[in-house]
């Protein structure tokens, strides 16, 4: 079974120094909206969702610029423009459970979520410093990810999902990360999560790929992308302005 492939911009990390995603190069470099992206998979019988961005303009004002005037919620806006009702969506899977993947996760009232058990470990008990972007132990506050507990999946490595889909655990950026391989006409593609937030990450001139600055691993990094190198298959990073130059992975003229 083979899947199409359609971002879905569901807010931005405003005025980010690029270099924070590109370890240990060009430190103050020039500053850009990351886009947080969802991803919208699409087969003859599944309609599945990668990741569900920071959530709505009342959850993450920040995330939302002057172009969105109007728009409360990016993903379930996107969505619709994309003729999809989020209770339809069956399936979501998190590439990990950084606020700004999972906010919007309680838009989809009947799914199930995926999730790798060691990314749902670090999201309950995270070392200080990485508290905030779980939202975990905020007094008077539950973190996004636990309003679908209930709903969780829980893998414990690699997995196939449904036919065309197959989950593989990515370690590196989180202790759990995990990249989602999808079957596309035009071959494989990999959602790669934050392991790889730009094309810069991974370049295709076959020089070293470069680790998102916010790790916390950095020997399970290169293993992880000495795995993606195996696979190969074509991939699409997290927080890259340039996905949107294609309405669709992969696109018609590659099919």
């Amino acid at each position: 079974m083979t899947f199409t492939i359609v971002p879905i911009r569901c807010g931005d990390i405003v005025n980010h120094e690029r270099s924070c995603f590109l370890y240990r190069k060009n430190c103050g470099s020039a500053r850009l909206h990351a886009p947080c992206i969802a991803w919208l998979l699409r087969s003859a019988r599944h309609t599945i969702v990668v990741d569900a961005g920071p959530g709505s303009r009342s959850r993450a004002p920040q995330c939302y610029t002057e172009t969105d005037a109007g728009i409360d919620d990016l993903l379930q806006y996107g969505l619709t423009r994309e003729g999809v009702d989020p209770a339809s969506v069956e399936l979501v899977i998190l590439t990990h459970l950084h606020n700004d993947h999972v906010g919007g996760a309680r838009l989809f009232t009947n799914a199930r979520f995926h999730v790798q058990e060691a990314e749902l470990k670090e999201a309950v008990w995270p070392v200080p410093f990485q508290r905030p972007i779980y939202e975990t132990n905020q007094r008077g506050h539950t973190p996004p990810w636990v309003d679908i507990l209930d709903r969780m999946d829980v893998a414990f490595g690699d997995a196939d999902v449904v036919p065309g889909i197959r989950v593989l655990r990515l370690p590196g950026h989180t202790a759990g990360s995990q990249g989602v391989l999808v079957d596309t006409q035009a071959g494989p593609y990999l959602i790669a999560g934050d392991l790889i937030p730009l094309y810069e990450n991974w370049p295709e001139d076959g020089s070293e790929p470069i680790p998102n600055g916010n790790h916390t691993d950095l020997r399970a990094y290169d293993e992880s992308f000495r795995r993606i190198a195996a696979l190969g298959a074509k991939v699409l990073p997290a927080h890259e302005p340039r996905v949107f130059e294609r309405k669709v992975y992969p696109p018609p003229s590659s099919r």
